[in-house]
C-alpha cells in the first residue's frame, strides 16, 4: 500500500474527525523527522489534486465540494485576492493573502467558501454578521510559468523582486551568470508544490539596466508573455505576398479608382485602415463612402498570418511604441490604405438624406485609389478656417459638404438616446531617453475626430444590420449591456453627492445629467462617475444591443488591421455576399469572442500600464529633484483610509491618506461621498477641487501618495521603503521595515 493510499484510508474512516498534520503524524506512526516531511509533501501533494483538504484551524480532512468555487485569481495590491468565478451566476470571493496557498497571480484555482467569524468588514462595521471568504483547495491551471522583476544580490544567494506586486514572494536564482544587480530580468519559474520552501526560477533574458530607456515598458511585455517580433514562418508567409493587385484578387470588386477617396488619422500613424468618400446620391440626398482595408483578402483562414493574429487579437498601443497584430508588410504597405497607389476594399455605401437621416446603404468588395492623406489637426484647422492647412482644393470642397452632414447624422443619434461621452485622454510625448517630455489633455481636433468617429459608427452599424437580417448564419457583435441595480444606485449616490439630483435608469436620464454637470466644477467628477459604473462592452455571438449608442445592432468592421474580430467580420460578410455557407459556426464564433475580449482587456491593461509607468516616473523626477510644485485635482473617490484624487491636466491619480492631514481628524461617511470630522461636519465631498502636493512615488507598487497644499510636514501612509532581502537559510523574502517596526513595539 502507497503512502498516499495509507492516508487517504486512514482519513476515510467512519469516526475520523479532521486532525491537525502533527496529530496525524502520531496517528500514523510516523515519529522520525524524515517521515514527517514526507507526510506534509504528502498532504500538500493530495490536496493539490482534490483528494483531500486542508479545513478550520488547518485541519486534514475530506474536502466538501457542494461550497467550492472554480475561477481565476485577481491579487489585490495590499496582500490576498479576490476569486473571478468561471460561473457568471457567482458571486466574486475573497481570498486572504494565508488563505492563498501555492497560488500565483492569475491561475485558476478552486477554492472553499466559508464564513469568517471575525473579518473586518465586520469589525469595523460593527455589524455580527460574517463575511464569506475563500481559501484555495487546489491550482487548476498554471497561468504564471514566468516573471519579469529586479536581480539583486545578497551576501550567499541571489533573488528577483517581482514586478507584480501581487506575487506571494521574491524568487531565488541559483545562478545569474554574469548579469549585474539592479538590472530587469525574466525568469522562468520551477514548479513550487511546498509553500514551506522558497520559490526557484532560473533566469532565462537580461532585459538590461533598470533605469534604461525603454525597459520599463519591454517589463510589462515580457511579464505579459507578449513579444513584439513576430515567428520566422509568420514574416516569411507576409514577405511572399506580392505588393501588386492579381488579377484573381480584382475578380468580381466594383472599380472606384476614379472616384475622390481620401483618409483623416492621426499625425503618427502609419497604418490606414479607413477611407471616406461622399458625393451625391443618384435618387437625392448623399451618398457617403466608408471603405475599409481588405485584410481578409490576404490573411487567409488557418495561415501562419491568421493564427498569429488570433493569437495577438488585436494591436497595443504602448506609450513608446506599437505592437502590431500583423507585421509591417501588411499594416504599412499592402493593406495600408496609402495615399497614391491601389488597394483592396471592403466598402459601405450610405445614402444620406440633406438633413443627415440614413435612406439605405450597401456593402460591397471594391478597389480604391486614396488621392490625399491628412491629419486630424489638418482637417480641424480647416474646420476652424484656417489657412496653413495644405489641403488641396478639391478636397476640401468634399469637407465643406461632409461636415454639415455628419453634424447632423451626430445630433440624430444623439436625440435617439445615444449617450455623448467625452472620454477625457492626454497625449504623452517622450523624448530621446524615453522620458515624458510633455503631458497634453486631447481637447485638439475633437470634431475632426468626432467627424470620423461618427462615419465609423454608420458603417459598423449597416453591417451589423445586414448580418443580424442575416437568419440562421453565425455573427461576431459588439455588445455593450446597460448597468445593473447595483450599478445604476451607486452611479445615483455619487450623481446626488455632486449635488445633481437625478436618479438614472435609462440613458434619457444619463444624458439629463450630463446637461445639468454641463459647465460646471462637477462635470468632470460627474463623467467619472458614470463611466466607473458601466459595464464593460465586449464581443459577442450574441446581439442583446448596444446599451452607450443605443443601436440594436451593432459590430466592428472598421480596423481590421488592427483587430481580430473586424477581419472575422469581413469574412462572414464576404460568404454572406457571395452566397456562400459561413467559415465558422457558432462554437467558433462565440470561442472568438471570448479570445478576442480577453485580448483586448489585456491590451487595454498593457496600455494604462505603460502610461502609468511613464507618469509616474516624471513625478518621481520631479519630487526627487524638489521640483514638487502645487496642482489642481478634484476628489474622484473617497475610501476609508483616505481621498482618491485626479489631475485632470495628466489623469494621474493617487492617495490622500486622512491621517497625513495633521490639521484635523478625518473619516468617511458610510456611503463614501463624503469626508467629517469629528464634529460630523462636512471637510470634503466627491467632486471638490483640491490643491495637493506630491508626498511620495512608490515605484515598485506604482503608487503615488499626495499631500493638502499647507498641510505642514506630509506624510504618507506608504512612507516607508521596503527592504526586502531573502532569508539566507529558506531563501523567502524578508521585509526589514516590519522587523523595525516590530522593536518599536517592543
Amino acid at each position: 500500500m502507497s503512502f498516499d493510499t495509507q492516508i487517504i484510508d486512514f482519513i476515510k474512516q467512519p469516526n475520523y474527525l479532521p486532525m491537525k498534520q502533527h496529530e496525524l503524524a502520531h496517528a500514523l506512526g510516523l515519529t522520525s523527522k524524515g517521515q514527517r516531511t514526507e507526510l506534509r509533501h504528502a498532504l500538500h501533494d493530495l490536496e493539490e489534486r482534490g483528494l483531500i483538504s486542508c479545513l478550520r484551524k488547518n485541519r486534514w480532512g475530506l474536502p466538501d465540494t457542494s461550497n467550492r468555487i472554480r475561477g481565476a485569481l485577481k491579487m489585490l495590491p495590499k496582500g490576498g485576492a479576490v476569486l473571478i468565478p468561471l460561473n457568471p451566476d457567482e458571486d466574486e470571493l475573497f481570498i486572504g493573502a494565508k488563505n492563498m496557498g501555492l497560488a500565483y497571480p492569475n491561475d485558476i484555482v478552486e477554492a472553499e467558501c466559508y464564513h469568517a467569524e471575525w473579518s473586518g468588514r465586520g469589525r469595523s462595521s460593527g455589524s455580527p454578521e460574517r463575511r464569506s471568504e475563500g481559501r484555495i483547495v487546489s491550482i487548476l491551471e498554471r497561468r504564471t510559468q514566468q516573471v519579469v522583476g529586479i536581480l539583486k544580490k545578497a551576501r550567499y544567494h541571489s533573488f528577483v523582486i517581482v514586478d507584480d506586486p501581487g506575487f506571494p514572494n521574491s524568487v531565488r536564482i541559483a545562478d545569474p551568470g554574469q548579469i549585474e544587480k539592479n538590472h530587469k530580468v525574466l525568469v522562468d519559474l520551477d514548479p513550487w508544490n511546498d509553500p514551506y520552501q522558497s520559490i526557484t526560477g532560473t533566469i532565462k533574458e537580461d532585459l538590461g539596466e533598470a533605469s534604461a530607456p525603454g525597459v520599463d515598458v519591454d517589463s510589462l511585455l515580457r511579464a505579459a508573455g507578449l513579444d513584439e517580433a513576430f515567428p520566422d514562418h509568420v514574416l516569411n508567409e507576409a514577405k511572399n505576398i506580392p505588393e501588386s493587385i492579381s488579377d484573381d484578387l480584382m475578380n468580381g470588386r466594383r472599380d472606384l479608382r476614379k472616384e475622390v477617396i481620401f483618409t483623416i488619422d492621426p499625425e503618427t500613424a502609419r497604418d490606414f485602415d479607413d477611407a471616406i468618400s461622399i458625393d451625391p446620391h443618384p435618387q437625392g440626398g448623399w451618398r457617403l463612402g466608408v471603405h475599409i482595408a481588405d485584410v481578409s483578402a490576404y490573411v487567409i483562414p488557418g495561415s501562419a498570418l491568421d493564427h498569429e493574429a488570433y493569437k495577438r487579437g488585436n494591436s497595443i498601443y504602448l506609450v513608446d511604441r506599437v505592437v502590431m497584430m500583423l507585421p509591417t508588410e501588411l499594416t504599412t504597405q499592402i493593406c495600408s490604405l496609402n495615399p497614391n497607389s491601389d488597394h483592396l476594399t471592403h466598402s459601405v455605401y450610405i445614402h444620406l438624406s440633406p438633413e443627415g437621416e440614413r435612406l439605405g446603404y450597401e456593402t460591397f468588395p471594391a478597389v480604391i485609389h486614396s488621392q490625399c492623406r491628412m491629419t486630424y489637426q489638418q482637417v480641424q484647422q480647416h474646420m476652424d478656417g484656417g489657412n496653413d492647412h495644405k489641403i488641396p482644393e478639391f478636397i476640401q470642397k468634399k469637407l465643406n459638404i461632409l461636415y454639415p452632414l455628419v453634424r447632423q447624422v451626430r445630433q440624430r443619434r444623439i436625440h435617439q438616446g445615444s449617450l455623448e461621452i467625452n472620454t477625457p485622454d492626454v497625449e504623452i510625448k517622450l523624448n530621446e531617453k524615453g522620458e515624458v517630455a510633455s503631458m497634453i489633455p486631447r481637447s485638439a481636433a475633437k470634431e475632426a475626430y468626432q467627424l470620423i468617429e461618427d462615419c465609423m459608427l454608420l458603417a459598423n452599424r449597416a453591417v451589423a444590420e445586414k448580418l443580424m437580417g442575416a437568419t440562421d448564419r453565425p455573427a461576431l457583435y459588439r455588445i455593450h449591456e446597460e448597468p445593473d441595480e447595483e450599478q445604476w444606485n451607486r452611479m445615483a449616490m455619487e450623481l446626488n453627492a455632486l449635488g445633481i439630483p437625478v436618479l438614472p435608469r435609462s440613458r434619457k436620464e444619463l444624458n439629463e445629467a450630463f446637461a445639468l454637470a454641463a459647465d460646471t466644477p462637477t462635470e468632470y467628477t460627474a463623467l467619472l462617475a458614470i463611466l466607473k459604473n458601466f459595464k464593460r462592452a465586449e464581443y459577442a455571438g450574441r446581439q442583446v444591443g448596444h446599451f452607450g449608442l443605443a443601436f440594436e445592432d451593432y459590430t466592428h468592421f472598421t480596423s481590421p488591421i488592427r483587430r481580430y474580430p473586424d477581419l472575422v467580420v469581413h469574412r462572414l460578410l464576404k460568404s454572406l455576399e457571395n452566397n456562400e455557407p459561413p467559415s465558422l459556426s457558432k462554437i467558433n464564433i462565440e470561442e472568438i469572442a471570448r479570445h478576442c475580449t480577453e485580448t483586448e482587456k489585456k491590451a487595454d491593461d498593457l496600455e494604462k500600464k505603460s502610461t502609468e509607468r511613464k507618469r509616474l516616473d516624471f513625478y518621481n523626477k520631479l519630487l526627487k529633484n524638489g521640483k514638487s510644485a502645487t496642482f489642481n485635482g478634484f476628489i474622484v473617490g473617497i475610501k476609508k483610509r483616505g481621498m482618491m484624487i485626479e489631475l485632470p491636466d495628466s489623469l494621474q491619480r493617487g492617495m490622500v491618506a486622512f491621517k497625513s492631514i495633521r490639521s484635523d481628524w478625518l473619516e468617511a461617511d458610510e456611503t463614501l461621498t463624503r469626508v467629517e470630522n469629528r464634529d460630523g461636519a462636512i471637510r470634503y465631498k466627491l467632486g471638490d477641487p483640491l490643491e495637493v502636493m506630491i508626498a511620495k512615488v512608490d515605484m515598485e507598487r506604482a503608487l503615488l501618495d499626495f499631500a493638502i497644499s499647507g498641510e505642514s510636514n506630509p506624510k504618507s501612509n506608504r512612507s516607508r521603503k521596503r527592504r526586502i532581502e531573502p532569508d539566507q537559510r529558506s531563501g523567502r523574502a524578508k521585509d526589514y521595515s516590519k522587523q523595525r517596526r516590530r522593536r518599536k513595539k517592543r
